[in-house]
């Protein structure tokens, strides 16, 4: 959930590793930091918070070129530049970042102290530098220190360390991404391909337990656990330019909402021939599975409900951190779809673990290329939405479940239809980003500032867009946002309802309507203020927020309101839209 970037090359380090971290940022944003290295000496700039307009003149630091970065979401200590990353060596001979969990790292701490060592943060990263530290007293080799102390750690793992001589920086993955850029003349190590997007789409994949070394101008890959040196196999990433700007808007997330007038319609843009063996494995496998954690998860849950209600498959949504009593049930004859905006969500690399060791056929629907659960993949499909960068995930939400739509649809013979629903849902709402639809939500934002508790309710294919339309709301602005599925209301979700109480009530012109309006009747009558996402208006509702009519894609319309109401509400509070408190966009440890 931290970002790590490092940098050798001809340009000055500090301005091109500073352009790295902002692209970055979306990983975490408690604090940042950066080392550069010149003439054996190693010089740091550290910072709490958001990095905000600086540039490079501020950071005054020496001309190098070479330099790491890390920007952090804090696990281990409290948000201090004492706890920022990189952490010097007890000598400053080296500095180290990381990004992961050191499981064990207690233990390891308790060993170090009785042998002396002294730590001056409350990081488990400071262990790993002290631990290699220990492994140099018997080693002047300072890459089998690094690998020696790296087979102790415990968990998911991934670290960079530049040494202060030699033009040397040492990186190793470890369940945490890691990828190489080569540019040129200039090398790039990096958390993920969006950092250098900008600059190559030349790149080396590591894999778990990889470790590369930059030593002068040279690059070696190794195994980290028989120390043997491997081919460094290059891909070229099929990608543009990608450029991280809000292009005029005043936030991220204003941004990526509206961008869905585009992104729905590109993610239905797989063909027949492209969908093809997919769609035989969907239909030759005894159970299909979709896993997926938090906005990710309740995508897994509509694509799941997409294949059961529309092309009759019998489909199971899993939360991936909830997947291990499935672990002795997965078979060879199963197929799980992961959904994952990174791409690098550690939980449900782990569900996918667990069903490869049975050997259960994988797919899956990323937004971010190069990413390890796409390269787990038998079948890897990508949104295609462009760079998300908001940590509330929006368009990337739609994405997939308009991916899930297409391919629940194309099973029955339906492919050009799906294809056709999705395009007119995308023109419509390019005619519902308006003025007109803002100011509603403004208004209603104005008039809910105040209260703390909301209840939203769902059924059919908007019982999934229930919870993710109450989690949106609840990221942003930090207020209790529920969602339920209706039918939950009369057995005890009822008794939390009282006089002024908002209660949401998402309705589709479907055989589920009548079912949510006795619903609102009925937390009308307790006094709640009923709210209603819908085609049109009704008596029942004290407020009525319109929505467009999305046909089988309903759902796609109906979460829209909600992301608004998340961004608008949170300006009214004063909140961050971007870059929520206590959240990070890529969540890569457990």
């Amino acid at each position: 959930m931290c970002g790590i970037f490092g940098y050798a090359g001809n340009e000055d380090a500090a301005t091109r590793i500073l352009n790295g971290l902002k692209r970055l940022e979306y990983r975490g944003y408690d604090s940042w930091g950066i080392a550069v290295s010149k003439n054996e000496n190693i010089e740091i700039f550290k910072r709490v918070g958001a990095i905000g307009d600086i540039n490079s003149k501020d950071l005054k630091l020496p001309k190098s070129g070479i330099g790491i970065v890390h920007t952090r979401w804090a696990t281990h200590g409290g948000v201090t530049e004492i706890n920022a990353h990189p952490h010097f060596s007890t000598d400053k001979s080296f500095v180290l970042a990381q990004n992961g969990i050191v499981e064990n790292y207690q233990g390891l701490k308790s060993e170090l102290i009785q042998k002396g060592y002294k730590f001056i943060s409350q990081t488990d990263t400071e262990v790993i530098v002290r631990l290699i530290e220990d492994k140099l007293t018997n080693s002047e080799n300072l890459i089998e220190a690094v690998r020696s102390a790296f087979l102790e750690l415990k968990g998911r793992n991934t670290i960079i360390l530049l040494e202060n001589k030699n033009d040397h920086i040492i990186a190793v993955r470890n369940g945490s991404p890691l990828v190489v850029g080569l540019g040129k003349n200039e090398t790039i190590i990096a958390s993920d391909t969006l950092s250098f997007a900008d600059r190559t789409n030349k790149v080396v994949l590591l894999e778990n337990n990889q470790m590369i070394e930059y030593l002068n101008d040279q690059i070696k890959l190794f195994d980290v656990l028989t120390n043997n040196e491997l081919e460094m196999i290059v891909s070229n990433l099929d990608h543009e330019d990608i450029n991280v700007d809000r292009e005029g808007f005043d936030h991220f997330m204003i941004k990526e909402i509206v961008e869905q007038k585009y992104t729905i319609e590109t993610a239905a843009q797989y063909t027949e021939d492209e969908l093809r063996d997919f769609l035989n494995a969907i239909r030759n496998s005894k159970k299909i599975y979709t896993v997926g954690a938090g906005t990710a998860g309740f995508a897994a849950q509509q694509i799941a409900y997409y294949l059961r209600k529309y092309a009759g498959i019998v489909a199971a949504e899993l939360r991936s951190y909830e997947t291990e009593s499935y672990r002795n049930l997965f078979s060879k004859d199963d197929l799980i779809i992961a959904v994952s905006q990174s791409g690098e969500t550690a939980d449900t690399i782990e569900a996918l673990e667990f069903a490869k060791e049975k050997g259960t056929k994988i797919a899956s629907i990323v937004n971010m290329l190069g990413s390890t659960i796409t390269r787990m993949s038998d079948y890897p499909f990508f949104s295609r939405s462009g760079p998300e960068i908001c940590v509330a995930s929006t368009k990337a939400f739609t994405a997939q479940i308009a991916w899930g739509l297409l391919v629940s649809l194309s099973l029955i013979g339906k492919h050009d239809e799906a294809k056709k629903i999705l395009k007119d849902l995308a023109e419509k709402l390019d005619g519902y980003f308006n003025e007109y639809t803002f100011e509603t939500i403004k208004n209603l934002a104005k008039k809910l500032k105040d209260q703390e508790h909301f209840f939203v309710l769902g059924k059919g294919q908007n019982y999934a867009v229930s919870l993710e339309g109450a989690l949106k709301v609840k990221e942003i602005t930090y207020k209790h946002f529920e969602g339920f599925p209706a039918g939950e209301l009369k057995h005890g979700v009822i008794v939390l309802i009282d006089s002024g109480t908002p209660v949401f009530g998402i309705i589709s012109e479907d055989e589920n309507k009548s079912d949510i309006l006795s619903a609102m009747a009925e937390v009308k009558s307790r006094g709640a203020m009923t709210i209603g996402i819908a085609k049109e208006n009704n008596d029942l509702f004290d407020i009525f927020i319109p929505t467009i009519d999305g046909r089988l894609a309903d759902a796609l319309a109906n979460v829209i309101p909600f992301q608004l109401l998340s961004y608008f509400l949170a300006l009214e509070l004063g909140n961050s839209p971007d870059k929520p408190r206590n959240l990070a966009k890529s969540v890569t440890v457990k």
